[in-house]
């Protein structure tokens, strides 16, 4: 075991006047800065977006976390040293392979490859379509998700231990699991939902003034039952990013910045609500600054992570954890199933697993040219959703221009984020989203069809 005043401030390596904990700090922070190269701009809501989980679960992480891991466990020398290998050598991939895509991307046939997937003008029945597509994902959204509440008995708030209950753990799996269908769906059915119809809010009240209140009222129970889960990343996500994407598109640069400011505010606060939680079922006696990083315990979970499978040594998983993904439940190489089997949990704990790097999936599957492989497609993922994002921006249009493109741009994101590791959830996401950018399409079909049939044969 390695002392807190010995190996915790030297660095084995000997990089003069770089702890190993700073060092750790800036590689996985530098491969989330890639974003704002590509676009350095405060509408750079992908950047954005990142800016609380370099800042606080990183950067703030790196030195509470690391201290609290080595203080509570101890922490062998070869962990510490091959874990930080695998972030230097993937780190470094990420961004050749990041300066390489945004060569690609710039060069006159990436350009147009990518802007051409962008539309310039929707048809009103188009936009009428994509409106009424979205009320009808949100009431489904709440009929599915209020209706696994009702025939389970199981609403995470409100249950008597709400962290685990808001994974269905423990006690909840057997009354849970028979409905789960409805409640994941419900859920897929809520984000897209609720993105596509924050985006086409009309920008005067006095415009469609009943589609208005039906679609703020669709939004307002679905965002309340979907914020009963406790899953706050879900639940919390479609609504920030689509009211950041509506604001860096429609606001002045003055708005835009005190928008950010409200992000980050929020997000701070929604990362101490675990521990606020706990206060208010008498669990905690208090709560305090520290609540902010306790509810982001990401590098706390990385060391746990990587000690465990230090000590371990499993065999490479040869990439199952790439489509393990789509089987849920107690599947072993479902990605979050696996990280809890290496630290030796339960499968059933009330945990959604650990969120890992890329460079660590990589070198899991198939060692070193696994961690080159991962750490390429990353540094390829972040390029192409800052770019793409970009010229979105750069188009502007209507509201109902502004929804097909961010719906298309979600599109591309999802697939290529998901290349080296397919989850269920966004599988049904894709399938979602390409429906709703088939409308322009539809209605230009409908419209020829009935053209070609009120035209009047002659001779």
């Amino acid at each position: 075991m390695i002392s807190s005043d010995g190996y915790l401030y030297t660095f084995s390596w000997s990089l003069p006047g770089l702890s190993w904990m700073a060092f750790a700090l800036f590689l996985v922070g530098m491969t989330k800065m890639l974003s704002f190269f590509v676009f350095p701009s405060v509408r750079n809501v992908p950047f954005v977006l990142s800016i609380p989980f370099v800042a606080i679960a990183v950067g703030w992480g790196a030195f509470y976390w690391t201290a609290q891991y080595i203080s509570a466990k101890g922490l062998n020398q070869g962990t510490a040293e091959s874990f930080l290998t695998i972030l230097a050598i993937g780190s470094a991939v990420t961004c050749l392979s990041a300066v390489a895509t945004i060569r690609g991307l710039t060069a006159p046939r990436g350009y147009a490859v990518f802007n051409g997937l962008l539309v310039d003008d929707v048809n009103r029945g188009a936009g009428l379509l994509l409106s009424i597509a979205a009320m009808l994902m949100l009431a489904g959204a709440a009929a599915f998700i209020g209706g696994f509440y009702l025939l389970t008995g199981i609403v995470p708030a409100f249950a008597e231990n709400p962290l685990v209950a808001k994974y269905f753990a423990g006690e909840y799996t057997a009354r849970a699991a028979p409905y789960m269908p409805l409640f994941r769906g419900g859920m897929v059915l809520y984000q897209v939902g609720t993105l596509v119809g924050i985006l086409l809010l009309p920008a005067r009240v006095n415009v469609g003034r009943i589609m208005l209140f039906l679609l703020l009222g669709l939004l307002g129970c679905a965002a309340v039952l979907a914020l009963l889960s406790l899953r706050r990343g879900v639940a919390a996500q479609p609504i920030v990013e689509g009211l950041l994407i509506l604001l860096v598109m429609r606001g002045r640069l003055g708005w835009v910045i005190a928008g950010v400011a409200a992000y980050l505010l929020i997000f701070t606060f929604g990362s101490a609500v675990n521990q606020i939680l706990l206060l208010m079922l008498g669990l905690r006696t208090e709560v305090g600054l520290d609540a902010i990083i306790k509810g982001l315990s990401d590098i706390y979970d990385l060391w746990w992570f990587m000690d465990a499978y230090n000590k371990a040594g499993p065999d490479p998983t040869m990439g199952m954890t790439v489509f393990g993904g789509l089987v849920p439940y107690d599947f072993q190489w479902n990605p979050s199933n696996y990280t809890k089997w290496i630290i030796g949990a339960d499968l059933n704990t009330g945990s959604g697993g650990f969120r890992l790097p890329m460079s660590v999936w990589g070198y899991d599957a198939f060692r070193y040219p696994g961690l080159v492989l991962w750490s390429a497609v990353d540094g390829f993922t972040v390029v192409v959703q800052a770019f793409l994002f970009r010229l979105v921006v750069e188009k502007g249009g209507s509201r109902y221009v502004l929804a097909i493109n961010i719906i298309t741009y979600k599109i591309v994101f999802l697939i290529s984020s998901n290349l080296l590791q397919w989850k269920i959830d966004d599988v049904f996401l894709i399938i979602v989203f390409l429906t709703l950018r088939l409308a322009p399409a539809m209605t230009r079909l409908l419209g020829q069809r009935q053209a070609n049939r009120i035209v009047p044969r002659t001779g």
